[in-house]
């Protein structure tokens, strides 16, 4: 019995060993391919008459999980795995190439996207499968390369002298780094254990007859990605992450649509909230509508606000964040281009991107990697300094004055890598309590002889324009919800209908002071390179001049007939 026990457990563990052991040769096998591949375009390419001087291969191996509740029943499960080859082709030479007058190495589709070489993984012919699909990419974007190019040439020569004098493109140190494939039992997920806990989330919102949009919803990723480069770099890492949003939305009886949401993002699964957590959070998103439904609509405004941490977060991230992105400063607004040096908030404000933070003020972090997009190690990047505007988050496209990369060059799907922002962090060394704030908000308003101040709680979104072909160099953020501050003491009063808009150097002139409450907002960065994950952290902040707008609202009127009541 002992013996049969015995022969049984030595079959198991060599079999597991197999597996464990093809899953390695597998992982060699497609990283050697790759190499081989990488090396033969450009040998070939090299023959042509505009040859490239730069060649890499970015691979993304993803797997997805989707689990969407709507009402207490699910509404859709779906889950996915795709492996997908970006290469990116630069001809002529560092100081002119085919991406002078173009961020991307391809033109994008009717629908704004990129094409990416989708590589089988399980065809019985599989290596000839994956040649063939990089060839197509690599002719493909190889014809455009060439095509831009002379476009940069003709353009040299007829259009005036750029003011940016930096070169195209700037050559990074050889790095290698490899992380082993993620264990089997990690990139799994219980979808029916998720399923029951997201339905008790959204039945929730069966409590109202007003509510129109009562969702829960887990995004699971598992994500491996590979670099290699024509100078030597290769670099193998992973990410898994699980992410939950809870959104419910009613309609005002003017037809003014009243969002509310709440995230949670993890590392792993067993990091998350528990659901008797985010029942309650969605409780309590309930009585919010509630009160936002008959709220009134607040009227154009200037004048003094407090900004809450994840109201703050957001705004940096917007008037700021992208105007520190150096690629943006080759061309278009460049609004802080020329202030390096100077000081652009309070002396006591510090600004900082950092890739490396897995967590900050108690929460994990969505913008961390350990190297991005195009193979460079990521750093933290001190951008401002007591105050002093110091540097810019740099891909290697180079900007006048610096050089090269600091490890921010990002993408996501078919689009090639920009400089982009990852954890951005803000900070002060003269941090004021909730009390100093409001008493500082209160003096202000009577200051300026306003009736009321603001204070934006929460916030959703926002969007930018940062003065590139021509657009007006502005931002708008959208907040959730917002309250009147009175300055004769009356209660905060909960108002609708208010966008935050203005210009960047406007606003950072108005910024006075900070709390000591910082706080976490996590989210999503839609720009040409894609939709990639990105942390925003404030505390809150006192600015003394904002300007408001009333958001435009539907037409329609809320439904005649109220939602079927349900039993939670």
């Amino acid at each position: 019995m002992n013996k049969g026990r015995m022969n049984w457990l030595c079959a198991f563990l060599c079999v597991i060993g197999v597996q464990t052991l093809y899953a390695e040769t597998d992982d060699e096998h497609f990283r050697k391919l790759l190499k081989e591949e990488l090396d033969y375009n450009m040998q070939e390419l090299k023959k042509q008459e505009v040859a490239p001087y730069y060649m890499s291969f970015r691979v993304m191996d993803e797997r997805d999980v989707n689990v969407h509740t709507s009402f207490g029943a699910v509404a859709s499960v779906n889950s996915q795995r795709t492996r997908t080859l970006v290469p990116q082709i630069r001809v002529g030479s560092p100081e002119l190439d085919n991406f002078k007058n173009s961020p991307m190495g391809i033109a994008p589709d009717r629908r704004g996207k990129y094409s990416f070489a989708l590589l089988p993984m399980s065809d019985d012919n599989a290596d000839e499968s994956v040649r063939q699909a990089i060839w197509n990419e690599v002719l493909r974007r190889y014809t455009f390369a060439v095509s831009n190019y002379e476009k940069a040439q003709t353009q040299r020569i007829v259009s005036v002298a750029d003011e940016d004098k930096s070169p195209c493109f700037a050559f990074s140190p050889v790095e290698h780094y490899y992380e082993a494939p993620i264990p089997a039992e990690k990139q799994v997920i219980d979808v029916e254990v998720w399923e029951e806990k997201l339905k008790k989330v959204s039945e929730v919102f069966k409590s109202s007859p007003h509510i129109l949009n009562g969702d829960a919803r887990l995004s699971f990723k598992v994500l491996r990605t590979y670099f290699i480069d024509t100078k030597g770099t290769e670099v193998v890492q992973n990410l898994t992450y699980a992410r939950v949003m809870v959104n419910a939305m009613m309609k005002a009886e003017d037809g003014m649509e009243l969002p509310l949401n709440k995230s949670y993002f993890a590392y792993e699964l067993k990091d998350l909230p528990s659901v008797e957590q985010m029942v309650a959070d969605a409780r309590e998103m309930v009585e919010r509508l509630a009160l936002l439904r008959e709220a009134p609509v607040a009227d154009p405004y200037t004048g003094p606000a407090l900004l809450s941490g994840p109201a703050s977060g957001v705004f940096f991230h917007e008037i700021f964040g992208h105007r520190i992105e150096g690629h943006r400063l080759k061309s278009g607004g460049q609004t802080f281009k020329k202030m390096v040096g100077e000081q652009v908030l309070p002396l006591d404000f510090q600004v900082y991107c950092d890739p490396t933070l897995k967590e900050y003020a108690g929460t994990q972090l969505n913008g961390y990697y350990l190297y991005d997009e195009e193979g460079v190690k990521s750093r933290r990047v001190d951008v401002v300094m007591d105050g002093i505007l110091k540097e810019f988050l740099m891909s290697r496209v180079p900007l006048d004055g610096f050089s090269h990369s600091n490890g921010h060059g990002r993408a996501v799907g078919g689009g090639d890598p920009v400089s982009r922002q990852s954890n951005l962090v803000v900070e002060t060394k003269n941090p004021k309590t909730e009390a100093e704030l409001r008493a500082m908000l209160v003096e202000e308003i009577k200051k300026q002889n306003k009736e009321y101040g603001y204070y934006f709680k929460e916030v959703t979104s926002g969007f930018t324009y940062t003065g590139e072909g021509g657009s007006l160099n502005s931002f708008n953020v959208t907040p959730l919800e917002v309250y009147r501050v009175y300055a004769d003491g009356r209660s905060d009063e909960l108002v609708r209908g208010v966008d935050m808009i203005g210009t960047p150097l406007s606003m950072f002139s108005n910024i006075i002071c900070a709390g000591d409450d910082p706080s976490v907002f996590i989210g999503m960065c839609g720009a040409e390179s894609g939709w990639i994950p990105v942390t925003a952290s404030s505390p809150t902040i006192f600015v003394g001049q904002v300007e408001t707008q009333r958001r435009g609202k539907s037409q329609a009127i809320p439904p005649i007939l109220p939602a079927p009541m349900g039993q939670e």
